[in-house]
């Protein structure tokens, strides 16, 4: 019998009545995704996350973007420092409200930012890159403040400010910035990037893209992904924007964030099924998480993962009717990138979990 699943670079997955061996391991490979503020260039960032995590994002399923949350951010406003504890608005307006973060500014701190989860005004060295907010005003009373997605010292952030608006934002009384102050789509770097011709992850293979509306590709050589909207874009790699790092741990206690897992420890079929049900994330109570199933979409970034398998790959069958229940459950074999085989559910062997919302 044969059931079409989803095309595949090599045709399409196909189901196959096959038996297998399997062998024995204890690991579980988890991925967790860390989001960091800081606006380095590509290269930078790809060399901040090799030395401190594993290396910058691969995203291989729509789901798995999702799961980053990259919502906070710095902001430059006009406020700087004239001297020793005296703050000023560039517009000569004096700092009255008391509205500094804990232990903030620190010496040496010049400039200041408004973070936005919390609302708070931090110092900055006036030389560090940021996203800025300008205003625009349209009456004595009112001003009108733009959010601006590119990342400039604070100086460069004024003059662009003064050229394109009328200054930086000021935000002399404490409902100003409120309003303004919200979610914000701005580029964060993944660790897609050009190799001459070819597009390649900085780790991992997959074949994930999601380009924003009009992007060709061709315009520089790394690729940034929307804070908000998850879509891709070229960018210059000297550019400055903060970034994701990934890890990869065989530890579960550290979850963390992350959606699909190879369990390198072979078990039965249904046994495979309970123990991604059983899973939870310490730091996300809502996300829970499943055998995986075949979905086209996800066909590159699940094959990707069983090529790291010890043994054959349990997955979940969609319709229609299949064979006989000792033999209806499938397997991914790692050499065959487009053939789900048929067989005993009894047998033991690796499998995948997904974690979704």
């Amino acid at each position: 019998m044969e059931l079409e699943v989803v095309r595949c670079s090599a045709g399409r997955w196909k189901l196959i009545e096959q038996h297998w061996f399997s062998t024995v391991s204890e690991s579980v490979v988890w991925r967790h995704f860390y989001y960091i503020k800081s606006h380095l260039t590509w290269q930078q960032a790809q060399s901040y996350c090799r030395s401190y995590y594993t290396d910058l994002l691969t995203i291989y399923t729509k789901s798995g973007e999702s799961l980053v949350n990259m919502y906070d951010y710095h902001s430059w406003i006009s406020l700087y420092k004239v001297k020793k504890n005296n703050w000023k608005w560039s517009n000569g307006a004096n700092f009255y409200y008391d509205v500094w973060a804990h232990h903030e500014p620190d010496k040496g701190e010049s400039c200041a930012t408004i973070y936005y989860s919390s609302k708070r005004f931090y110092g900055n060295n006036c030389e560090n890159s940021n996203f800025f907010y300008c205003q625009k005003k349209q009456h004595p009373y009112h001003y009108d403040y733009t959010f601006i997605p590119q990342s400039k010292s604070w100086l460069e952030a004024q003059q662009y400010c003064r050229s394109e608006f009328h200054d930086l934002a000021t935000f002399e009384y404490v409902d100003y910035w409120y309003y303004p102050v919200q979610w914000q789509d701005f580029p964060v770097w993944t660790g897609l990037h050009r190799d001459g011709e070819t597009w390649m992850w900085s780790t991992g293979v997959s074949d994930y893209r999601n380009w924003a509306l009009n992007e060709t590709g061709n315009n520089s050589d790394c690729v940034s992904i929307s804070s908000l909207g998850k879509k891709m874009a070229t960018q210059n790699c000297s550019d400055r924007f903060p970034f994701v790092c990934i890890r990869e741990s065989q530890d579960q206690e550290n979850l963390g964030q992350g959606n699909l897992f190879l369990v390198k420890e072979n078990k039965t079929w249904r046994e495979a099924l309970e123990h991604c049900q059983t899973l939870e994330s310490p730091y996300d109570s809502d996300m829970h998480f499943e055998l995986v199933g075949l979905q086209p979409e996800d066909h590159d970034s699940v094959m990707n993962k069983v090529k790291e398998a010890d043994t054959e790959v349990y997955v979940v069958l969609p319709p229609p009717p299949l064979p006989p229940a000792e033999q209806h459950c499938g397997v991914l074999f790692k050499n065959d990138m487009c053939s789900v085989k048929i067989a005993d559910c009894t047998e033991k062997k690796n499998f995948l979990c997904d974690g979704s919302y």
